[in-house]
């Protein structure tokens, strides 16, 4: 039975991350003029690479190695936190909270809590399968939207903002790929990416490599089916 493997921080120590949707584009082939007939698109992947690093330190070199093996190759499938230096998190929208008596300030906004949390972000509308498009609550309080290229997710699957405006309306990539309902908060601080090994062979040079202190890059691609 596939497992869903969730990857202690203390291994995460991310020197470099790439993630890149990847498509595939079908055509009917290329014309008599020369240009290829592009017909549809077709498939949408999130690739992944994460450059770890452990400093040489023996206790997880071995978590490190655990946790490969228990990957069972690309069997079972990874819960990965993406860390965005520029994400939207509580630096964008820190958690706020009214006064004693439920009210607001004049302008929408509340009390910023002392903890370096994110104010949810909050669908104010369904989203069906295959939809590109939500919208956000950006009252009660006040607080900024989504922004261009901003990543969030929901039940492990990830998004990018490719359009939005300052209503909560934001156009985003790939299609959803499960429906989302109205009132579901939006991973946005961290999100959370389940994938696969890219290959069987990930990691197979862990304690080669991360006992002399240098780093090693593991390649990951979405997974689609959840246990």
């Amino acid at each position: 039975m596939v497992e869903v493997i969730g990857w202690p921080a203390s291994l995460l120590r991310i020197s470099a991350m790439r993630l890149f949707l990847r498509n595939t584009t079908r055509t009917s082939g290329v014309a008599l003029n020369g240009i290829d007939q592009v017909i549809s698109n077709g498939a949408q992947v999130w690739e992944l690479s994460m450059t770890l690093t452990t400093y040489g330190d023996p206790t997880l070199i071995k978590e490190f190695e655990a946790i490969v093996t228990e990957m069972r190759g690309r069997e079972n499938i990874a819960s990965l936190p993406i860390f965005d230096a520029y994400a939207y998190n509580s630096d964008v929208s820190p958690l706020q909270s009214s006064w004693d008596d439920g009210q607001w300030f004049d302008d929408g906004t509340g009390l910023v809590d002392d903890n370096p949390s994110v104010q949810p972000l909050l669908t104010t509308a369904a989203v069906a399968a295959g939809d590109r498009e939500l919208y956000t609550d950006l009252t009660g309080p006040t607080r900024p939207g989504l922004r261009l290229g901003d990543v969030f997710s929901f039940y492990g699957h990830l998004y990018r903002v490719v359009r939005r405006n300052g209503a909560g309306w934001v156009k985003f990539e790939p299609a959803a790929r499960r429906p989302i309902a109205s009132g579901v908060t939006l991973n946005t601080a961290t999100p959370i990416f389940y994938a696969r090994f890219a290959t069987d062979g990930e990691g197979a040079r862990g304690r080669d490599v991360m006992s002399f202190g240098e780093p090693i890059t593991i390649n990951f691609v979405e997974a689609f089916d959840r246990p």
